[in-house]
């Protein structure tokens, strides 16, 4: 594959995975962003979860996070609570509504992943995965 066309290519698939999924969120008529739903994701996997968390996993100043997660709280998505191992800081917790949330674009999620692999198989799918994670830490091996 030429140096122009992996690229391109690439861009297309994040493009259209972006696309779909914006789409179909914004189809739930959920009354939140894709980067809050991100946002989510990012809590309800990480146990004690910051906002530092977040700015890390997001690639993301510590103010855009600070937004977003008050949207998030406000919208009772989202609770914050005393952090056990630091008290200088705050963990945070998906609410039963923002579980609610996350239950609906687990389907999502489902749906889109059995679209973009239907006609690859498992040993495809292993070596893609081998390398992406190779390109991932080549750009951001600092």
């Amino acid at each position: 594959m030429s140096a122009t066309k992996a690229p391109d290519t690439l861009f297309k698939l994040v493009h259209s995975l972006k696309r779909n999924v914006q789409e179909s969120i914004e189809n739930l008529d959920l009354g939140i962003a894709p980067m809050n739903v991100r946002v989510l994701k990012i809590i309800a996997h990480k146990p004690h979860c910051t906002a530092i968390d977040i700015a890390n996993a997001l690639d993301r100043d510590k103010a855009q996070v600070t937004r977003l997660l008050s949207t998030l709280i406000n919208a009772d998505l989202v609770a914050k609570e005393p952090n056990p191992v630091d008290k200088r800081s705050q963990c945070l917790r998906v609410t039963e509504g923002g579980q609610a949330i996350l239950g609906k674009i687990s389907g999502i999620d489902k749906k889109m992943w059995q679209q973009m692999t239907s006609d690859v198989s498992e040993e495809e799918m292993k070596v893609f995965q081998n390398v992406l994670e190779k390109m991932v830490t080549n750009l951001t091996a600092k």
